[in-house]
């Protein structure tokens, strides 16, 4: 047994008070004489016995009350074994309070962040005031990287707010550790309040520092359960004035009840543009198709949305695009113009191109075309070697049609440099197309798929034949896919991604003496979907907190002038950094933007590009370890100075009070004080002479 104050341990000698008390003040027996004493004696014997007796009952009743009394005041305690540190030193304590958007989920005492700042009340006030504190949350603030008073915790606790934040826990443990570091005098110790979701909460690769005790407090919401918008795409990457876009968005269902008949809005512009119902089976996904036409060109914007409750943050889902009047493609041509690719293209007018000699081109506008093709030219200068490499890595794309009488050490030198395929001498040996690679965006939706007939293709499909060809052939290895793969192995037609941008090799001019390719039906489906996928993809949304990199094919501003980002609604308006990468501009918010929702991007004051930012969905899946899996995580990655602290029925700081201060005994000397001078009034009211 230890003790508190020991001090008023000396209260002890005030035992000595009733002790003289009684020994100097005994009862003195008169004489009184009687003719015949021999029946009083007896009685006489008898009271003085009894009288001795109740003396000295209440003698070692007062005894009792005043050293309970001293020993109440001194606060005994039995400590527990782990409880090493000395209680009396000064206390540096850190307290993270989870406020992810998770925490907006119910819990036994309204919200889980209610709740989380309820449990940090309570442990502050299980210290003294003197001890110094920190608050830290998933915003990492830099107010927050330090230690204050507790009059200041309290203070800040009150304006912590759910954010679009969340982080792992080596990164959370990591910053407690950092500010607690500097207090080397005081004894540390760190709280860590959350949910503790499966999907953040890895303990290994946390570091541990053994002179950081850190309790974990988990709080459970009522409901485990949550409908939410993973993420949307379109079946297309490029949108066009009066067609079909087809809009996908999958949707989960993170709880074990079937979902039916989910209600999906689509809107665009602010107008609902699709409808649509959705039926989920528990922990499932579904991917639901919504079409709409688009009736006019330029940036459009537009959102996703499910009802669902009480966590809403990602029950809408924003997103941005550009629609195009038509597609510009710039055909180089060694000789004449192909007849083949004039008849394709003049028949669509969302597609506009052009026909240039090398000797007429203006390099300095090749970075406005979507695709450039490479039309029978006999060599590639160094110079137009250059200015293509740029065009790609900057996202442009090429489509390379060998000439008859190429002069492959130019073409091949060109290709070396993008790390593509190169050209070999003509192969004359008769062949055709076997195998069409129809996971590729270029035949994916071309052909009806049935059963038994390989590829998703019919058994009465006419494909190509082949009668000479350039072979393509690779000396190291390159991130190529075939498209058009022939009886003898050789690829028909090939794709290479190179940095931003895409380069389309045919092994074939589209002359008929090499193949009757141009002739066939899979030829305008191929170059149609090249021409399409030619535009740099544009992303139809950013993450919140990822601070991933905004391309812009738009001249970054000179002088006074910047880029600025404004909402779509309301007065939010930054600037953000950006920085010149070839021909095109990385914009870069850092964290600067924490609302999900759509934005405009200006130079000046002409909106150049749509943003949208939607919440990370890193939180969407409300599956929370329980108290049980944190102590096994706790285990096997040996975290010895965590504890898991279970708060579930009592308040935290009566559980830290007989943390730091044991099982405590004074409550039970004040009821032994009271006990017997309760006692002693009794005795002496019913026990007289």
């Amino acid at each position: 047994m230890q003790f508190v104050n020991p001090a008023f341990l000396f209260g002890l000698t005030a035992i000595a008070i009733p002790v003289i008390i009684h020994l100097f003040n005994f009862r003195r027996f008169r004489k009184v004489y009687f003719t015949n004493v021999r029946f009083i004696k007896e009685l006489k014997m008898e009271t003085q016995k009894r009288s001795r007796l109740r003396h000295l009952i209440i003698l070692f009743l007062r005894i009792i009350a005043i050293a309970a009394l001293a020993l109440a005041f001194s606060q005994p305690y039995i400590p527990f074994k782990e409880n090493q540190a000395p209680i009396s030193s000064r206390n540096a304590v850190s307290i993270f309070v989870d406020n992810s958007f998770s925490m907006e989920a119910i819990g036994s005492n309204g919200s889980l962040l209610d709740e989380a700042k309820q449990k940090a009340k309570e442990i502050v006030s299980a210290y003294k005031p003197s001890d110094f504190f920190q608050l830290l949350t998933n915003d990492f603030e830099g107010r927050h990287q330090r230690l204050v008073t507790r009059d200041e915790f309290l203070n800040l606790l009150e304006e912590v707010k759910p954010g679009a934040s969340s982080h792992k826990l080596a990164e959370i443990v990591g910053r407690q550790n950092d500010v607690l570091s500097a207090n080397q005098s005081a004894r540390r110790t760190s709280f860590i309040i959350s949910d503790f979701q499966k999907s953040e909460y890895v303990f290994g690769g946390t570091r541990r520092d053994s002179s950081v005790t850190t309790y974990l407090i988990p709080l459970k919401p009522n409901m485990q359960g949550n409908v939410y918008i993973d993420t949307c795409w379109f079946d297309l990457p490029l949108q066009q004035v009066g067609q079909t876009a087809v809009l996908n968005a999958r949707i989960w269902n993170k709880s074990d009840k079937d979902l039916e008949k989910i209600p999906v809005k689509l809107e665009i512009n602010g107008s609902q543009r699709a409808v649509a119902s959705v039926d989920i089976k528990p922990g499932a996904s579904v991917e639901v198709k919504m079409p709409f036409t688009n009736y006019k060109a330029g940036i459009q914007q537009g959102s996703v949305e499910v009802t669902d409750y009480p966590v809403v943050y990602d029950d809408k889902f924003f997103l941005s695009y550009e629609v195009t009047n038509s597609i510009n493609i710039l055909a180089i041509n060694g000789k004449e113009p192909n007849r083949f690719l004039d008849a394709l293209f003049s028949q669509d007018s969302a597609i506009r191109m052009i026909n240039l000699s090398e000797k007429s081109l203006d390099y300095s506008k090749l970075s406005s075309y979507s695709l450039i093709i490479l039309n029978e030219l006999t060599s590639i200068s160094s110079g137009l070697a250059e200015e293509l490499r740029k065009y790609i890595e900057n996202g442009g794309a090429i489509a390379m049609l060998p000439a008859v009488s190429a002069d492959l050490p130019s073409y091949n030198s060109f290709l070396l440099s993008l790390k593509c395929p190169q050209y070999a001498a003509i192969d004359t040996v008769d062949s055709k197309v076997v195998k069409l690679n129809t996971e590729s965006p270029i035949f994916r939706d071309v052909f009806e798929k049935s059963n038994g007939a390989g590829q998703g293709l019919s058994e009465n499909t006419e494909l190509p034949l082949v009668m000479k060809h350039l072979p393509l052939f690779s000396p190291s290895v390159t991130q190529t896919q075939s498209l058009i793969r022939m009886l003898n192995g050789h690829d028909l037609l090939a794709l290479t991604n190179v940095s931003l941008g895409q380069v389309y090799q045919f092994a074939i001019p589209l002359d008929p003496a090499f193949s009757n390719f141009p002739r066939q039906a899979i030829f305008v489906p191929a170059m149609y979907n090249i021409a399409l996928m030619s535009r740099p993809p544009v992303r139809l949304y950013y993450i919140i907190g990822q601070n991933d990199a905004v391309r812009v094919n738009h001249s970054a501003p000179v002088g006074d002038k910047v880029f600025r980002i404004r909402a779509l609604k309301g007065n939010f308006e930054l600037i953000p950094e950006h920085k010149r990468v070839g021909a095109l501009t990385n914009v870069f918010v850092n964290n600067q933007l924490t609302q999900a929702g759509n934005y405009l991007l200006y130079a000046e004051q002409e909106p150049i590009a749509g943003l949208s930012f939607n919440y990370n969905r890193d939180e969407s899946d409300p599956a929370c370890l329980t108290q049980a899996e944190i102590e096994e995580q706790i285990s096997q990655a040996r975290l010895s100075n965590f504890s898991l602290l279970k708060a579930d029925h009592k308040p935290v700081n009566e559980i830290l009070q007989e943390m730091n201060y044991g099982h405590q005994l004074w409550k039970y000397f004040i009821w032994m004080a009271l006990i017997c001078l309760l006692a002693e009034v009794i005795l002496l009211r019913a026990w007289k002479h």
